[in-house]
């Protein structure tokens, strides 16, 4: 089928949405077209018109949601870059020191104090409102995800930043053991620590009740305590973060009553010296 106006309406729907299921699509391309349309093949079409522009449509697995979604990426983010119109140079840092922590950490998430808390690693700072403001607006873009007041990369910044990721921060990749793509969401094998998806695992574990790396028994409560690991590292995250921003708001107090005591003596010297003047003048 040649480009048409069913590829420019789906392009714009799918660019609008960002993420879409497959159902959903498939719903969107039958109710405007009237009859069932292959979503492989328009999805193709529609990349060979887009591509010179860095950008594509893909049909990939949420594991999040245990769904295929098809997403709408932009490839032009080689540094975080300024082809992103919608942010200003400082939101773009942001969100490059954000999924840069979040990746740093084994559990591939962050708290809500800490992600807000890194607007003080920034050169060029911005607010806190501005930074909670942007959380939002970058988990309803589906760049991140909130779950329970934590942070973690969305598919959509999966997708689209996973070439940034194995360019810039290889030390912190981890390939799947099974497929052998990279692990954003997954399970460390408690014997060896090899990185496995959840998806890949469930499956493998639906034949061989063993983890497929070194052949230990598996049991479920193996997991329960990795999780509570987890919750552990995400309390004592959660404690030292609102240690920090006690202790800038205990500095921010201390810096406001000497302020205010320097104003007091310099408002009194200046009364002082009216008075003087005044004297002054009287006796002349």
């Amino acid at each position: 089928m040649s480009y048409s106006k069913v590829h420019r309406y789906f392009l714009r729907t799918i660019a609008s949405s960002g993420v879409m299921s497959v159902d959903e699509a498939h719903r969107v391309l039958t109710k405007f077209t009237g009859e069932p349309i292959l979503l492989k093949n328009c999805i193709q079409e529609i990349n060979d018109v887009i591509r010179p522009y860095q950008q594509s449509i893909k049909v990939t697995y949420n594991e999040s949601t245990n769904e295929e979604v098809v997403i709408f990426l932009t490839h032009a983010w080689d540094s975080i870059s300024e082809s992103q119109k919608i942010f200003t140079a400082k939101e773009l840092d942001y969100f490059r020191l954000l999924i840069e922590e979040i990746m740093s950490i084994d559990v591939r998430e962050i708290t809500g104090i800490h992600a807000i808390n890194l607007v003080n690693k920034m050169g060029q700072k911005i607010s806190m409102l501005q930074a909670e403001n942007l959380l939002a607006k970058w988990c309803k873009m589906y760049y991140l995800e909130k779950i329970q007041n934590k942070y973690r990369l969305g598919v959509r910044t999966i997708n689209e930043f996973e070439d940034y990721f194995e360019k810039y921060m290889p030390d912190v990749m981890k390939d799947c053991y099974i497929c052998k793509k990279n692990v954003f969401w997954g399970a460390n094998c408690i014997a060896c620590e090899k990185a496995i998806h959840t998806r890949c695992l469930n499956q493998y574990l639906e034949k061989i009740k063993k983890w497929p790396c070194c052949k230990l028994d598996f049991s479920p409560d193996q997991l329960k305590q990795l999780n509570e690991s987890q919750r552990m590292t995400q309390i004592t995250q959660t404690f030292e973060d609102t240690q920090s921003i006690e202790e800038r708001s205990e500095n921010s107090t201390a810096s406001n009553v000497e302020n205010d005591n320097t104003e007091e003596m310099e408002r009194s010297q200046n009364t002082d010296n009216i008075r003087r003047l005044s004297r002054k003048r009287k006796r002349e």
